[in-house]
Order: C-alpha cells, then sequence, then structure tokens
C-alpha cells in the first residue's frame, strides 16, 4: 500500500515540530502535561472527524509531530548530571581530550590566548575523582616571551581551575550562544595558566581529523608566505571558515553588502563549487545526473576538508539540496527533500530551532526552491547571468528578512549587485584557493605564484565591494519585526497578497510614529559594565555609560549596545551621558559614536585626551563632548536629568558623576563608581539623592552602597550592572544584604539579563529578559 505525502502536509508536520520545541522551550510546561495535552486533542480530533479520514489525518499526524518536537527537545536539553556544568562555581582539576584545533589570539599587550575546546573525561574535585561528560572551552593565557603550549586533536590535556557556565549578553535580539553551543554539546568554559599536553596515537577517527588539520595548516603557511597576514586570513575564511586576524572594515564592507556569509563556510560555498563542476561539466558535454553526481562529490570532500563541522554539514546538506534543484530540473523534488531534511535536523537536534545559521540557511534555501523561478522570469529582460544572480539573490534575501531583520535590523539594497559583480571573483578564490593548497603541495614555487594571483584577484573583488558598501542606501536601517508581523509576513510571501506586506509596513511605522506613551529605562546586560538607555515617550533617546571590556578585547559598543539600540527601533541618540572614563563605562562609546549619531555627549571631569583616547577618535572631532558641571539640568521630550554630583578629578573611581533621571513622580538615580566617601559628601552637602530606583554604585563593590546612603536614596527598586563569574566578588554579600534591609527589590544583569522600567509618570512595572 502507497502512502503518498503531500508537499503543504510535510510543511505543516515540520511546523508542528518546530511548534512543539518552542512550546518546550517558553510555556515552562512538563512533557507529561504536553502528552495529556497532545492526548486529549487527538480525542477531539478523532470524534469529530471519524468519518472524515482525510481530515482526521490532518489533525492527528500534526499532533503527533508536535509531541516529538517537544519530547525531543526535554530529552536534549535536559543535561545528565555529571555534565561538566553541573560543577559551575567550584575549582577542579580537569582531565579531557582536544576535540578541535586550537584557536591561538595575541592580544594588544602581548599575551597569548589559546583556546581549545576539551571533551570532559574526569575531574578531581575535593581530592576525589569522578567521571563526567561534557565538553567545554578551556583558555590557556601565557604571558609575552612564554611558551605556548597547543597540543594535537585527540591528545590528553590536564588543568585546574575554576568551571563557569558560558554566558549571553542577555538582552533582546542578541545572538543565543549558550543554545548553540549546547547543541555542539559545549555547557563550560575554564580558565587555566598551566596545562600539561599528553600525546595520544589516537583511533582511525583522530587521525583522519589529524590528516585535516595539516592540511588546512599547509594551506594557511602557504597563503601566509606571500600575501599579507590580513588577506591570508579572508581568504582562509573563506576557503575553512573562521574569523580570527580579518580586518574589521573588511568584514564591515561584506555585512553591508550582505555577502558577509562568505566569510564562513556556508551553503553559498557549497553552491558556489557545485556550480563550478555544473560549468565545467556542461562545456564537457557531460550528461546531468553523471553532473549531478560529481557535484556532491566535490561537497561533501569539501565538507570534510571544513572538519565536518555541525555547521559544515548542514551547509553541504543545503547545498546539495539546491544543485539537485538546479542541475536536475527538480525544484519541486528538492523542495520536499528541503522539509523532510529540516524535519529530520530539528527531530536529531531540538537546538538547532533557536541557531541563527540555520534559521538562516533553511529560510535562504527555501527561497531559493520556491521563489528564485517566478523571480527569474520577471527579469528575463535582463542579461541572463544578471537574471539569474539577481533573483537567487532576492529569492534568498525575501524568505530570510525577518530573520536577518530580527538579529541585525539592516538590510542590503547592494546585495543583487554585490551577488553579480563580486560574488564571481570570490568564487573563483575559493574554487582557484582550493587548487591552489593542492599545487604547493606538489610544486612549492608554481604554488607561491598561484596564491600570489589570488591575493590580487580577491584585491579586486574585495575593491569593487568596497566601492559599492560606499554607495548612498548600500544598506538600510530597518526597525525589529516582530513574531506577529514575521508571521504574517511569512503568509503573505507563501500566498503572494502584497496586500498583507503593505499593512505589516504600515502598522509598524505607525507604532514608530506614535510611540508607546511611557518612559523606558532599560539597564542592559553588557557584562562587568554600566549601560542605561533611556527611550522617552515620542522616541528620543539618552544613554547612560556604555560599558566596554579592558584591553579593547571585546568590542561591547559594537556588538551588544548598538544591536540592542538598533532592536529597539533607536536610529539616533540626543545625550549620551557618561559618568566618568573608564573602560567598563566607556569603552563602548567610540563604536555607537561612529555609527549613530549623538547630539552631545557630556562627561566628567577628565581631560578631553582621555576620552579621545578610549573612543579612539581624534580629539578635534570631538566637538560634541563637555563636562558637565553640578546642578545642570537637561530636558528631552519632558524627562529631566539633573546632574547631582561632579566632583572635581581624583583618583581611581572617585570621578563619577551622579546623574538623576526624572518623569512625573518617578526617578532613577545613575551613580556610576561612586565610592562611600563621595556619597558621604553628597550626604554632607544636602543633596536630595532620594529615588525610585537606584542603578547601585561599582557593580555592588563593598567601596559603595553605604547604609546610609542607601536609607538616604531608599529605592523601590535597585539594580546592580554586574558580569556573570566577574573576578572581583561582585556584588558583594554585605552590600546586598544592606539592600535587602531596606528593602527593596534588588535585580542584577547578570541573572536577569536586561531589566527594563515603564511608567507613565507615576505607575512604574518592569520586566526582565530572563523572566
Amino acid at each position: 500500500m502507497k502512502i503518498k505525502v503531500s508537499d503543504a502536509m510535510l510543511n505543516v508536520l515540520l511546523a508542528a515540530t518546530a511548534i512543539g520545541i518552542l512550546f518546550m522551550e517558553y510555556s515552562n510546561k512538563s512533557p507529561k502535561f504536553m502528552l495529556a495535552s497532545c492526548a486529549v486533542v487527538m480525542i477531539l480530533g478523532l470524534a469529530l472527524t471519524w468519518s472524515r479520514k482525510k481530515l482526521t489525518a490532518w489533525i492527528i499526524c500534526p499532533v503527533i509531530f508536535f509531541a516529538i518536537g517537544g519530547l525531543r527537545f526535554t530529552a536534549v536539553d535536559t543535561l545528565p548530571g555529571n555534565d561538566i556544568s553541573k560543577f559551575e562555581g567550584q575549582e577542579i582539576f580537569l582531565t579531557g581530550v582536544i576535540r578541535d584545533e586550537p584557536q591561538i589570539k595575541v592580544w594588544a599587550n602581548g599575551t597569548t590566548q589559546v583556546r581549545f575546546i576539551v571533551d570532559a573525561q574526569s575531574i578531581k574535585l575535593n581530592g576525589s575523582d569522578c567521571e563526567i561528560s561534557g565538553a567545554l572551552f578551556l583558555n590557556n593565557y601565557v604571558k609575552p616571551n612564554e611558551e605556548v603550549t597547543t597540543g594535537r586533536i585527540g591528545d590528553k590535556i590536564f588543568a585546574s581551575g575554576k568551571v563557569k557556565l558560558i554566558h549571553n549578553y542577555n538582552n533582546p535580539g542578541q545572538i543565543d550562544t549558550v543554545t548553540r553551543m549546547k547543541a555542539d554539546g559545549i555547557t563550560a568554559r575554564m580558565s587555566s595558566s598551566q596545562i600539561t599536553i599528553e600525546e595520544q596515537d589516537g583511533n582511525f577517527w583522530t587521525k583522519f581529523l589529524r590528516i585535516i588539520a595539516a592540511i588546512r595548516a599547509h594551506y594557511r603557511e602557504s597563503m601566509a608566505t606571500v600575501m599579507s597576514s590580513e588577506d591570508a586570513a579572508a581568504i582562509f575564511a573563506m576557503l575553512f571558515g573562521g574569523y580570527s586576524g580579518l580586518n574589521p572594515e573588511l568584514v564591515e564592507d561584506f555585512q553591508t553588502t550582505g555577502i558577509v556569509h562568505i566569510l564562513s563556510v556556508s551553503g553559498s560555498h557549497m553552491s558556489m563549487l557545485a556550480i563550478a563542476v555544473s560549468s565545467v561539466c556542461k562545456t564537457a558535454k557531460i550528461p546531468r545526473l553523471i553532473t549531478f553526481f560529481f557535484g556532491i562529490f566535490v561537497i561533501g570532500t569539501y565538507s570534510i576538508l571544513s572538519a565536518l563541522l555541525p555547521q559544515v554539514v548542514r551547509s553541504g546538506v543545503m547545498g546539495a539540496l539546491v544543485f539537485l534543484a538546479k542541475t536536475l530540473n527538480a525544484e519541486a523534488e528538492g523542495a520536499r527533500l528541503l522539509t523532510l531534511t529540516a524535519m529530520a535536523m530539528l527531530i536529531y537536534q531540538p537546538l538547532l530551532m533557536f541557531d541563527v545559521s540555520f534559521q538562516l540557511s533553511y529560510t535562504s534555501t527555501a527561497g531559493l526552491m520556491y521563489l528564485s523561478n517566478d523571480l527569474k522570469k520577471l527579469m528575463e529582460r535582463l542579461p541572463k547571468f544578471v537574471a539569474e544572480a539577481g533573483s537567487m539573490t532576492i529569492a534568498a534575501q525575501l524568505a530570510s528578512l525577518p530573520v536577518v531583520i530580527w538579529y541585525f535590523n539592516q538590510v542590503s539594497l547592494s546585495s543583487v549587485l554585490a551577488n553579480v559583480f563580486v560574488m564571481p571573483f570570490l568564487g573563483w578564490v575559493i574554487v582557484g584557493g582550493l587548487l591552489g593548497g593542492i599545487i604547493a603541495a606538489v610544486i612549492p614555487i608554481l604554488g607561491k605564484i598561484f596564491f600570489a594571483f589570488e591575493a590580487i584577484l580577491f584585491g579586486i573583488g574585495a575593491e569593487i565591494n568596497r566601492f559599492f558598501a560606499n554607495l548612498p542606501y548600500s544598506s538600510v536601517q530597518v526597525p525589529t519585526l516582530g513574531f506577529s508581523a514575521g508571521f504574517f509576513y511569512y503568509i503573505a510571501l507563501i500566498t503572494r497578497r502584497p496586500i498583507i506586506l503593505s499593512a505589516i509596513v504600515l502598522s509598524i511605522a505607525f507604532g514608530i510614529i506614535r510611540g508607546g506613551g511611557e518612559l523606558e529605562v532599560s539597564f542592559i546586560d553588557v557584562g562587568q559594565g554600566d549601560c542605561t538607555v533611556v527611550k522617552t515617550p515620542h522616541g528620543k533617546c539618552m544613554v547612560f555609560d556604555t560599558g566596554g571590556v579592558r584591553d579593547k578585547a571585546f568590542d561591547v559598543g559594537g556588538r551588544v549596545v548598538l544591536p540592542y539600540l538598533k532592536h529597539e527601533n533607536i536610529w539616533h541618540v540626543d545625550k549620551m551621558f557618561l559618568t566618568h572614563v573608564h573602560d567598563d563605562h566607556s569603552g563602548g562609546a567610540g563604536t555607537v559614536i561612529k555609527k549613530m549619531p549623538v547630539d552631545e555627549i557630556i562627561t566628567a571631569g577628565e581631560p578631553l585626551s582621555q576620552y579621545a583616547a578610549i573612543f579612539g577618535i581624534a580629539e578635534e572631532k570631538l566637538t560634541n563632548v563637555r563636562a558637565g558641571q553640578k546642578g545642570e539640568i537637561f530636558t528631552v521630550d519632558g524627562v529631566d536629568v539633573e546632574i547631582l554630583f561632579a566632583p572635581n578629578v581624583g583618583k581611581d573611581n572617585e570621578i563619577s558623576n551622579v546623574y538623576r533621571i526624572r518623569y512625573g513622580d518617578v526617578t532613577f538615580l545613575i551613580t556610576g563608581d561612586l565610592v562611600k566617601e563621595n556619597e558621604a559628601q553628597m550626604l554632607s552637602e544636602g543633596i536630595d539623592v532620594s529615588s525610585t530606583v537606584l542603578k547601585v554604585g561599582h557593580h555592588g563593590s563593598a567601596t559603595s552602597s553605604s547604609d546610609e546612603f542607601l536609607r538616604a536614596v531608599n529605592p523601590k527598586c535597585a539594580v546592580i550592572c554586574v558580569g556573570y563569574g566577574n573576578n572581583f566578588g561582585h556584588p558583594r554579600a554585605e552590600v546586598l544584604e544592606r539592600l535587602e534591609n531596606l528593602p527593596t527589590r534588588i535585580f542584577r544583569t547578570d541573572t536577569d539579563g536586561l531589566v527594563k522600567f515603564k511608567t507613565n509618570g507615576k505607575h512604574l512595572s518592569v520586566d526582565t529578559f530572563n523572566d
């Protein structure tokens, strides 16, 4: 008996699987509750549709796959009791096995960071040995002039240190690194200054991975001898993935033109290799079926060279499906296989549902399958190569648009130009780069000549792309598309109903113009630092401090603060207030200032040269920066900001300005790193510090938040901006005790994530990211 499942049914089953995963993630319901609910729905469905068998299948089958998705998520998301993450906060001695090639990075101060991915085997805790499971990131920091130890895949590694969890910056729109790593079995991290590596022979698979690693190293070394380190890093990234050593300006240009995916192994790589194979086979008049199998062989080989990482395998599968559809004119079969593949991936690893790379891969590939042919017909009057590249680019963009907007709030209008004129260069760079490594292994001098030509070809492509990136409106910033708008967008795309798209655009525009009618004060999670974003009732914006990391190891301004502002549909900062010049308060300001208009910047009393240095902006260009004075009041859209305290320049954190935000009867006190001595000075001067909400001074350090000061503020709520697992012991227990004794409601960005207050000037409500 044949069972035929329609395309529509397959897509419904995929949707049901995904919804089951989402239900278990966000509903906090038990598997028993879900199974009971599914059973009730199935019984009701059978009772109502008993005489109509086809309708029964449309009810029963989706419920079954809903249950499968939910149960699989529960099984994968629940970690075993001996997982390495269960030992969070404990000092251990670790024994494990190196899973992947160590990643090496040299910081500006000369320190070398070696990052290992280690499959944990056992730990010694309190003198006892116990077997454990799971994997972790192990960071080894080596001082200048000391020997760097790396090791090989499969070698044993021994290290001691404190176990910490992998931690996101928990703000809306931020990429979920924790879940993405968990999908790869990595659930913790640890730093150690001393490691020991014991060489192992390894099994067949380990030896195979070492050969692949050696081949990759051969490519890296061959390129490094004939081209600049930045060009070598870019071409290596295009061949095998990885952002190490890339020029930030190059990455930004590629992001602007919408082709940044070329710098990591993606479905586009697989498609380009397959297209190159197809062109050669077509010239040689080889039959399509043989061409298809040869293309699949090339994609498989390339996936192996890229170490068969999970994201590489996914890209290979997606690329193979597109190649199947285009080579054999089998779009319908390709679309069905895409649905089945996505369903199998989600059932096998439900955490992929929250992986941005999977979301983009699936939606882009679906766009190529379902939309590209229709778009190509609309472009039939254009030259063939333009119509082909343009239709595929637009199809992929249209299908992935809600995902791109959610995470990046940017749409590239130059991507068609980049795909038509730049991608051919980069495609040949990839194909030529792979050939160059083979040539260099056989005839080294010829390999050097080949790679030198590769560098020239890449340079031409990069310059053309830079030209497109600098065109007016090369990319446009767009407001965040919420879940409901995204849902109706896909309905419009599937049903080809432009009227629905128009309604979505108008509703978003109306929401932005109208404003929320309330003041929003958001204490965002920037790790061990402070950042407060104020959005007025009519959409004006003020920013208080911008977070930052010492030694510029991570651009908090560009990768945390700016994405949050864009996600909140903020494209212009009216005023920026900085409490003092330290990295963890002002380190992120430079990127925000460079990327977004900022009308005025109010600082503490340090010299302008210090702010210029930390911003990375020439002093003469900071014409909108000035030191604030005690007693000044700034009014933006009915919201007042008063400088309560602006001390003379002192030592360490003593310079912190204190700002109070007032809207109606509700006030917020921003204290920076104010120390007890200055708290006492404010009280002795008779300054009224009473406030509804207190941003606790110095991340909850014992140097701040005296009992007298806290009682004078008498806040209803207190927010501690603090980094998870920080090395300073913040917040201190005695500070928490004093806050609890007030009493006040305490929020912490390390545990609550973003803390957002809303007020109409009388009533106050609060939400946190981790609620």
